[in-house]
């Protein structure tokens, strides 16, 4: 299938077009077509999902490669002044 080409290629969709002689109008008119009729064939369904304990809940922060996990009860204005602190190394 051209779309499936096109994604192995590597190229950008417009450089895929330019290569095989496609106006890109075209490749993206049928590629929505492709996804609406797609779309339409899926049945949608149902996925059980798994009530999450409170005891999970934390607070999740990523700065500069390092990752820090805290309740989420914990002391906002502690937590700023440690990430000042560590903004400032």
């Amino acid at each position: 299938m051209l779309i499936q080409e096109c994604n192995a290629s590597g190229l950008t969709k417009r450089e895929f077009c330019q290569q095989r002689g496609i106006s890109e109008k075209s490749f993206y008119y049928w590629l929505r077509k492709l996804r609406t009729q797609m779309a339409e064939s899926v049945t949608p369904r149902l996925v059980p999902l798994e009530p999450v304990s409170a005891a999970e809940d934390i607070l999740h922060i990523q700065y500069r490669g390092a990752e820090l996990k805290l309740p989420t009860g914990v002391d906002i204005d502690a937590v700023a002044a440690l990430l000042r602190s560590i903004q400032s190394l």
